[in-house]
């Protein structure tokens, strides 16, 4: 290691960042922890694929549902789909975090990254949809589960006791204490304040000469 610092800054960094953009462009999506729209403001998804008329009948090559059977799917799809978009950017903080990690220490062949890249990303998605199914958690509860076993996953990766208490202030800010955008706000900034803290650390070797 040298007289590096600890090199977790970087995903703490990557997920308080990842975070605040999920606030900036929450109004993108229409759920999730940070955007909750009126439903008389939504428009069907089936409208768009089978064409709702006045009548309240959708069709398309001669099937027929009603206005409410449409409505039923769209909440599927919304639910199942995870269209608030921030599954997509835990998935993107945990393949960052892959990368920097295999170029930092540049051990590993890149079909072996490749491998634990994909494996992850697999194994995320299916965390998810099993908290849903399986436990009817929302999807408030699924993310901050999910990022706070990343947490607590990387504090044991690193030994770090600095890890281990951002991993528990977050799941304090995400679920305990708030919810929604404060929620996110609160948790982003738990992380950028130990990335921070892990950036003005003293180096490992220095550390140990003194």
């Amino acid at each position: 290691m040298g007289n590096e610092r600890p090199r977790y800054w970087f995903p703490l960094a990557l997920l308080g960042f990842a975070q605040l953009l999920v606030v900036a462009f929450g109004g993108m999506w229409s759920g999730g922890w940070f955007a909750y729209a009126p439903a008389a403001g939504r428009r069907f998804l089936t409208q768009d694929l089978y064409g709702v008329g006045d009548g309240g009948y959708a069709s398309l090559y001669g099937v027929e549902m009603s206005r409410e059977t449409a409505a039923a799917l769209d909440a599927s799809f919304d639910i199942a789909g995870r269209t608030d978009g921030w599954l997509f950017a835990v998935l993107a903080v945990y393949l960052g975090t892959v990368l920097f990690y295999a170029i930092r220490t540049k051990a590993l062949r890149w079909w072996k990254v490749a491998a634990i890249a994909l494996g992850g990303l697999v194994a995320i998605v299916l965390a998810d949809l099993v908290g849903y199914w399986e436990f009817d958690l929302d999807g408030d509860t699924r993310s901050a589960i999910l990022l706070t076993l990343g947490l607590a996953g990387l504090a044991w990766l690193e030994r770090s006791v600095l890890v281990l208490v951002v991993a528990a202030a977050f799941v304090l800010c995400a679920i305990v204490f708030a919810r929604g955008q404060l929620a996110l706000v609160l948790s982003s900034l738990v992380v950028l304040a130990g990335a921070f803290a892990a950036l003005l650390s003293r180096p490992k070797a220095a550390a140990e000469e003194s």
